[in-house]
């Protein structure tokens, strides 16, 4: 248990780290140690999601390569789009001097865009929260995951597909009197992807801008999202990257 002189010294201390934060800081801080939320508490974003995967008709099945629409093997022999975006499947062939294993061949996925990852925050009633985007995607096991709120390739965006525009996009390209929290490129799962990157974004909208907030949207603390993370198959990889980009900028140099 502290003693008196210790309790006294730890409070100077807290004091003098919290007037080195700048707002931001202490906005990050306060979500990221809170589950306070009356728009959508904790225990009640289970059901929510529950209640998504029910109404939604979702089914994957397998079927050769050759069927797959709009893909096409050129001369080359790698897998492509016939407008020549998105991403091709290609083959390398790995030498190197490090680890174990020093040469070997691997198919790779070869995606030379920059694709954005970008999480929209606004404050209420003085604390910070996330728009999450219950995303589902073919590959999930449960089809829905916690997403960004707009996780999209330029190709996506660019409506290559002939699909319509993410929702929220246009506050990410152009930012415009927002605060910008994060903007920096990240490179995707080398492993998996050759030299492919992500813009990593946060961007706070002011209490007063009010935009709409889709059925498959929800306003979520980091504490929250933090919290939700311990569960299997929830927070998807993306999320778990723009988020991991959030840095404390005042010092903390006691």
């Amino acid at each position: 248990m502290l003693k008196k002189p210790h309790i006294e010294n730890l409070c100077r201390d807290l004091k003098n780290i919290c007037s080195r934060l700048t707002e931001t800081d202490l906005d990050l801080i306060v979500s990221a140690f809170t589950e306070y939320n009356p728009m959508m508490p904790t225990d009640k974003f289970f059901d929510w999601l529950d209640h998504l995967t029910q109404k939604t008709v979702f089914n994957v099945r397998e079927i050769p390569l050759s069927s797959v629409k709009g893909w096409e093997i050129d001369t080359h022999h790698n897998l492509r789009h016939v407008t020549g975006k998105f991403f091709t499947v290609e083959g390398i062939h790995v030498k190197t001097n490090t680890g174990t294993v020093k040469e070997w061949k691997q198919p790779v996925i070869h995606q030379p865009e920059i694709g954005i990852l970008g999480i929209v925050c606004k404050k209420h009633e003085g604390i910070l929260y996330c728009l999450m985007q219950a995303k589902a995607e073919p590959g999930n096991v449960n089809m829905f995951q916690l997403s960004p709120t707009v996780q999209a390739t330029k190709s996506n965006y660019s409506q290559i597909h002939g699909g319509k525009l993410p929702l929220y996009l246009d506050l990410f390209l152009d930012t415009g009197k927002r605060k910008v929290i994060v903007d920096q490129l990240q490179s995707e799962q080398g492993a998996r992807f050759f030299k492919k990157r992500n813009r990593n974004m946060i961007i706070e909208i002011p209490e007063d801008e009010n935009i709409d907030v889709f059925e498959n949207f929800c306003w979520l603390t980091i504490g929250q999202i933090k919290t939700l993370m311990t569960h299997d198959n929830i927070v998807n990889m993306n999320t778990r990257t723009v988020l991991s980009c959030t840095q404390i900028k005042g010092s903390l140099h006691v």
